[in-house]
């Protein structure tokens, strides 16, 4: 009996022995399996990630400035754009959704020498407001499309013609002989329709002109009222949204013009029939154009109407809501 429990004891002795030595065999198989993929791991890191941030604090971003960076700006644009400049703001820009890295030296210069907001310097420089106007001009090629965009940094080529204009007759035109291109008129038709029934009467005093006739209006002004006044209320030839033949001058030429009842209605239906007034009040610094009430440009009901609800110009719009636009 006693040697039996002998025999025993010695088994569950080895069986013991056996496990511990199994256990302690697997912790360092596990332990050396973990050390490999940390090893890994620095390794990629190193590689991928620590020589950029190291290139970010030598420059003067923070830890917390690298965060931020890391979650608004790809690696690939980081060490494109980033590591030869430190850009003092830039972490208060990224959270703008208008933020481009490839214009942030514009951001940090405009917004050193304006008293802007961070949100309010990208979306002005997106725009294209930290240039003079009339500099650094693009010539558009949609001149065709409804959605064109012409202004003080976008202009039309040369000797451009449209096949779809038509005569503005009487009532809708103070002479019977302005031309619009045809989705313009309709709708203006349409509008100055539903504006009668309410007793307003809406008719066109300019409409598409040709690059003879806006080359002689601005000369024109020019001469009368000097290059200063010229440059706020007419448009360099080519430059001018009536040769696109879808902007109209409604009723009168005169800023007297908003305190008539048609203009409020305007203010308050235009959108409807895709118009919007193009030269707003207190947004001249963004047109690039003095205050003109009567101006109104087609660019159909569903922009018309986000520009009327946003209360913004077409230059914002583009920029909030038709992303690469420029």
């Amino acid at each position: 009996m006693k040697k039996t429990l002998k025999v025993l004891l010695i088994f569950s002795i080895i069986i013991l022995t056996c496990g511990i030595v199994y256990l302690s065999y697997l912790s360092v198989v596990d332990m050396n399996e973990n050390n490999n993929e940390t090893d890994v791991k620095g390794k990629d890191i190193s590689k991928e990630e620590y020589i950029y941030k190291e290139d970010l604090l030598e420059l003067g971003y923070t830890v917390n400035d690298i965060k931020i960076i890391e979650t608004k700006i790809s690696t690939t644009n980081v060490k494109k754009y980033l590591l030869n400049n430190k850009y003092d703001n830039l972490t208060k820009f990224v959270y703008s959704p208008y933020f481009n890295i490839e214009n942030i030296s514009r951001y940090e210069n405009y917004f050193t020498k304006n008293n802007f907001s961070s949100d309010d310097t990208v979306l002005y420089v997106e725009i294209g407001l930290d240039k003079e106007f009339y500099t650094d001009i693009t010539v558009i090629e949609n001149y065709n499309d409804e959605d064109a965009l012409v202004n003080k940094y976008n202009k039309l080529p040369s000797n451009i013609t449209y096949d779809d204009l038509v005569t503005v007759e009487k009532p809708y035109s103070d002479n019977g002989k302005r031309k619009l291109r045809k989705v313009a008129y309709e709708h203006f038709v349409e509008m100055a329709n539903a504006a009668k029934k309410d007793n307003i009467k809406l008719y066109v005093v300019s409409g598409y002109r040709t690059e003879k006739q806006q080359n002689s209006l601005f000369n024109n002004n020019v001469k009368r009222n000097g290059i200063e006044h010229a440059l706020i209320y007419s448009a360099k030839v080519n430059h001018s949204e009536h040769q696109l033949g879808l902007a109209i001058d409604i009723n009168s030429v005169n800023v007297k013009f908003e305190k008539t009842k048609e203009y409020t209605w305007l203010k308050e239906n235009s959108y409807k029939y895709g118009f919007i007034e193009r030269y707003p009040k207190n947004k001249e610094f963004i047109t690039g154009y003095g205050y003109e009430p009567w101006h109104y440009r087609y660019l159909g009901i569903d922009i018309a109407t986000t520009m009327y609800e946003k209360n913004i110009t077409y230059e914002e719009y583009l920029v909030k809501y038709k992303s690469n636009s420029y």
